[in-house]
């Protein structure tokens, strides 16, 4: 029974198994942060420090399964930070930000969208609250979910799966492969059940997360898809007031109303519904195979990512 849960030659949990207990740890603290946060009650305050005690328990959830079950140092599961990786960390939140721009201006000079208000904050919480505060603990937020997204489908699910499927059928190439596609499977099987998803929506969802963790699967590092997310989620919604994966907040710096095809524009879901999305996405990965090749002088796939 021992060799089904454990890998001899390693002298650790095999992956799969590893991920399950990772898995339970990511539950119990979206658990215990909810419920700090609703002692604390529905303010500005307790938003931050409920923000605060989930960014401490995630991070401490990796630290510990790196320690424990995986064996590893915690800068292994993308976070090996020097000068390169904040230069890739702008380079995504610059990427993003050009990227939804142009969503935002094709679509304005196609009229499909109007601007119906500005520094719009319409949550009930935030209200007689400065904009500008607002805004912080929107950007805090997108922070904070996205960290907790990235560790989760990128950081740790994509490395054991590479780890996991390192084996005579696949290969080390097969296995980065196979894992960067099923995390991203995974992503958008995640937010499945986001407010006004289609199935088209959830199609761009997995697009999405190919998008993601594209420098992930090049690089081996997070620095990219961090920022490359914070930014996309950032801009969509807090800065031009589209719907960020079906989810709209009423706390934007352009508020906007939406007219044109649901095809191209992805309706009540967003733009990450919509054909326009998925042209930005395709964009955003030529740009990125493009930056690591020049900053790195070549393109291949991390195969570090499936060795131990």
């Amino acid at each position: 029974m021992k060799k089904i849960f454990w890998n001899y030659s390693e002298k650790r949990l095999k992956s799969g198994w590893r991920i399950i207990v990772f898995l339970i740890g990511f539950v119990l603290v979206m658990a215990l942060a909810t419920l700090v946060q609703k002692a604390l009650g529905k303010n500005i305050v307790s938003s931050l420090v409920g923000l605060l005690s989930f960014v401490l328990l995630t991070i401490g959830v990796l630290w510990l399964a790196g320690r424990y079950i995986d064996h590893r140092a915690f800068k292994d599961f993308g976070f090996n930070i020097n000068k390169k990786w904040w230069k890739d960390f702008v380079f995504g939140i610059v990427l993003s930000a050009l990227l939804f721009s142009v969503v935002f201006l094709v679509e304005k000079a196609l009229g499909w969208v109007t601007i119906i208000e500005f520094f719009q904050n319409e949550k009930d919480m935030y209200k007689n609250i400065p904009f500008v505060f607002t805004l912080i603990v929107g950007l805090l937020a997108f922070a904070t979910i996205i960290l907790w997204e990235e560790i989760l489908c990128r950081g740790y699910l994509m490395k054991n799966l590479s780890e996991g499927f390192n084996n005579r059928r696949f290969g080390v190439k097969g296995a980065v492969v196979l894992a960067f596609l099923l995390s991203s499977i995974f992503y958008g099987l995640v937010h499945s059940n986001n407010p006004n998803i289609t199935l088209i929506g959830v199609v761009n969802l997995v697009i999405l997360g190919i998008f993601f963790g594209l420098p992930y699967l090049l690089t081996g590092e997070l620095a990219i898809p961090i920022a490359l997310h914070f930014s996309w989620n950032f801009f969509q919604g807090l800065i031009f007031g589209f719907p960020v994966s079906g989810q709209l907040d009423k706390v934007a710096v352009f508020a906007v109303g939406q007219s044109g095809p649901e095809l191209w524009t992805g309706g009540a879901f967003g733009p990450e519904g919509g054909l326009i999305g998925v042209f930005a996405m395709i964009a955003g990965c030529a740009i990125i195979i493009l930056w690591i090749k020049v900053s790195r002088g070549s393109i291949s796939l991390h195969t570090l990512l499936a060795e131990y």
